[in-house]
Order: structure tokens, then C-alpha cells, then sequence
């Protein structure tokens, strides 16, 4: 829901509604979890799951009244189950459609049937609408009345009952509903049992790029300030190292700012004479999935935020297109006194590898940095300068090695580069008025 939002939460239940591809969106634990918001919040939520349940069962119903035959099919149902659903339907209509709606297993072919065997829309209109705010209602009540027992035995979230599954709760919440849709694919056997381990993969798959991309989605514009960093922050950099750390993007870990430029006016147009490509960015724009999905295979995938003391860059790119490995520039602007020569400070580091972390309580796809992130540094600063005539560079900085804490190795320098004619960072810094 903070991912997608209502609107896939709308859409979800009315998915879940439908013959056979209901069962890869169970959204019964959704129901339950919403039943513990209330009554401070989770109202409105319901609300729209109860419109969303009456709408799909709309589809449902019209589905068998339509392709009553063919839809049965491929719902496999045994012969014996249905003569004893059309008894029931026969003797009680619009109450056993209200009733079986409240039963997960039958909620679904009772709706197809009810078209199948002729039920009158107007009917079916009002018996689904109210079976719909029951079926939603009993899973309210038990995610409500389950809070409310937990309170009044004194737990709260963070006494050591909770707080030891708190971290997982969503891990957990994930592998029940996998484990769910699982067991739902492999008792279809009318399928080879290859092939239905195989649809258990996809559904594995098609979940975890779910959550990876919902989870990218939601905080796409959320990377913090990009703004120019304060000369005296990039000053600090030739007494320590400075670390340009994660942002609300899990796809990176915190790499080293090993890069200076200085009297480089443009230095977009001269690493795309380089050949390199520019990336979008998270601190930058707004990305949906499918513009994080479209942009990948494209081989530019979005460059996640890193934030320098709080400060995001969107500028952002890479040598040449590809996913993994290669090599990635980030460049900080620096607001530098006025008369003097443009400053950028930079953290070049090559990807090598996609991992699976634990980001917060989900597991997510990130990618590694090579950990020896000199080599990477020295070979760009190299082609940068050649590709200006007198421009040189040279190592400056602390030279206090880093360990594996912070995932690379490096001899924590800077190497900074500087035009001809213009004062490097140390110059810039040495001549800087104090305060």
C-alpha cells in the first residue's frame, strides 16, 4: 500500500475476484492487517477493498454467464463438489451466493456459476454487494479483535514477543503468501509437475520484483537536498575521507569520495566526449516501474541516491551501457567563492555485482561496489586529464587506508584534477577566508 498505493490496492481485490489468476493476489491477509488500523485509521482502505470485491465479482459473474463452459474448465473442478454447489444454489440463490462469498475456497466459482446457471444480474448485483462487505468485514474483525486481544494482554510492539518477528514482519507476511500461492499451483494436477514448479518459480520471481520495484517507486523522489555542497565541507576531504552514504535507495552501498575537479566548466560535455551516459536519478526525477524497468534493460538503470552530509547530486553517469559490472561516476557540485574556478567533488567506483540485502524488514536486489575502489579512481582520473590538453592530477587527502567496514578497500586519497592555469582543491582550500 505505501509502495503502490490505493489505487493497486483497488485493483488488486478486484484481480482477486476472478477465475484461475486470483490465486497469485491473495489479498485476505491485506483484510486482516487493516483490521488492526482501525479504528484510528484503515476505514477508507476497507471501503475501497469492499468496492474493489464487488467489482470483481461483477467480472466473475459475467465471466460465466459469457464462457460459462470454457471457464469451469479451467477451474478443474470435481464433478462431485459441483453437483452438491448447484443443490445449494438451487434451494437458497442469493443467500448462498452472499455465504459462500464469505468462504475463500468457493468464493470464486460461486461467483462464475451464479452466471453459469442463470442467476438474474439484478439479483446477483445486490446478493454480491452485500456478500462482499461480509467476506471483507470477517477479516477486519479478526486482524481488529486480534489487536485489540494483544492490548489488553499488555503487549505492545515493542515487548519481546513482538519485537522479536518485528524486523521480519513483512519478510514473513511475503513468504506466507508465496508459501500459499505455492501450494495452490501444485495442487492443480492436471498440469505436469514440472510445469507447475514452474509457474511456483514465476510466482516467486514475480513477487519479489514486485516488491523490489514498489519499493524503488515509492521513494524515487525522496533521495534528499540536491544542492551545492559548502566549500568547507569539501575542504574536509583533504583531512578525512569522506563518505557518500546511502540514501532511501536501498541499490547501493557507501562508497568513498575519491574525485575532485577544479577549472573543469563543463564537465557533462566532456565525459560524454569520453563516451560516457548520462543516468537518470533518483535525487532528480520522479521514476515509476516502468520507467526503472524500461531504463534498465535499456542497460542505464537509474542511479540511486548517495547523499555527501545529507546533500543528494543528480549528476550521474556511466562508462558505457550496461548493468553489471561497470563503472559509475557521481559528481557534488561545490558553491565556490565568486572568481573562482568551478569545483565538483566526485565518487567514482565500478559495480561489480548484484546482491540480495536486507533492506529495513524486505529483502532487495543492490549492487556491489568493487571493493578496491582506487583502481577505478586512478584510470578515469588518467582519461580525464588526457582528454585535456595540460590538464594534470595528482593524489591529495588524508592517506589513512579503509577497511572492509564500509564494503571497499582504499588508501582513502582524493585525486584531484585541475585545469591549466587554475588552482587545485588544495590551493582553493589553503587561500579560503576562514569562516
Amino acid at each position: 500500500m505505501v509502495s503502490w498505493g490505493e489505487p493497486a490496492l483497488l485493483l488488486a481485490t478486484i484481480i482477486n475476484q476472478l477465475p484461475v489468476i486470483s490465486i497469485f493476489v491473495p489479498t485476505e491477509p491485506v483484510y486482516v492487517y487493516l483490521g488492526t488500523q482501525l479504528p484510528a485509521a484503515g476505514g477508507p482502505s476497507l471501503l475501497l477493498c469492499m468496492i474493489g470485491v464487488w467489482i470483481g465479482s461483477q467480472g466473475a459473474f459475467w465471466l460465466g454467464r459469457t464462457a460459462g463452459a470454457r471457464v469451469v474448465a479451467r477451474m478443474n473442478v470435481a464433478p462431485r463438489a459441483m453437483a452438491r454447489a448447484r443443490r445449494l444454489f438451487e434451494r437458497r440463490g442469493a443467500a448462498f451466493v452472499v455465504i459462500a462469498q464469505m468462504i475463500w475456497p468457493i468464493a470464486t466459482l460461486t461467483q462464475v456459476m451464479a452466471g453459469v446457471w442463470g442467476m438474474r444480474p439484478a439479483t446477483y448485483l445486490g446478493a454480491s454487494a452485500i456478500g462482499a462487505v461480509l467476506a471483507i468485514a470477517q477479516y477486519a474483525a479478526i486482524g481488529y479483535f486480534s489487536a485489540a486481544g494483544l492490548h489488553m494482554l499488555g503487549l505492545q510492539p515493542e515487548e519481546p514477543l513482538l519485537v522479536w518477528i518485528g524486523p521480519y514482519r513483512v519478510t514473513i507476511g511475503l513468504l506466507l503468501l508465496l508459501t500459499l500461492g505455492t501450494l495452490l499451483i501444485l495442487r492443480r494436477v492436471r498440469h505436469p509437475l514440472p510445469l507447475r514448479l514452474a509457474y511456483a518459480g514465476l510466482l516467486a520471481l514475480a513477487m519479489f520484483v514486485a516488491v523490489n520495484l514498489g519499493a524503488l517507486t515509492s521513494r524515487a523522489e525522496a533521495a534528499g537536498g540536491v544542492a551545492p555542497l559548502p566549500l568547507d565541507l569539501a575542504c574536509r576531504a583533504l583531512d578525512e575521507t569522506l563518505i557518500a552514504r546511502t540514501g532511501d535507495t536501498p541499490l547501493h552501498a557507501a562508497q568513498p569520495i575519491n574525485l575532485a575537479l577544479s577549472g573543469f566548466d563543463d564537465p557533462a560535455a566532456l565525459l560524454r566526449s569520453l563516451g560516457w551516459l548520462r543516468n537518470r536519478t533518483y535525487a532528480g526525477d520522479g521514476l515509476d516501474a516502468m520507467e526503472i524497468l524500461r531504463l534498465t534493460f535499456a542497460g542505464l538503470p537509474p542511479a540511486s541516491s548517495i547523499l555527501l552530509d545529507g546533500i543528494a547530486t543528480d549528476l550521474a553517469w556511466q562508462e558505457r551501457r550496461g548493468t553489471v559490472p561497470r563503472t559509475q561516476l557521481r559528481l557534488w557540485r561545490v558553491a565556490v567563492p565568486q572568481g573562482l574556478p568551478p569545483v565538483y567533488l566526485g565518487a567514482v567506483g565500478r559495480i561489480d555485482a548484484v546482491t540480495l540485502r536486507l533492506w529495513g524488514e524486505v529483502p532487495a536486489l543492490a549492487y556491489d561496489l568493487f571493493p578496491y575502489t582506487d583502481t577505478a579512481r586512478n584510470r578515469e582520473a588518467e582519461a580525464i586529464t588526457a582528454a585535456v590538453a595540460g590538464a594534470r592530477w595528482r593524489l591529495v587527502g588524508p592517506n589513512r587506508p579503509l577497511d572492509m567496514e564500509n564494503r571497499f578497500e582504499s588508501d582513502g586519497r582524493l585525486a584531484s584534477l585541475r585545469t591549466p592555469g587554475t588552482p587545485g582543491l588544495t590551493q582553493i582550500c589553503a587561500a579560503r577566508t576562514p569562516g
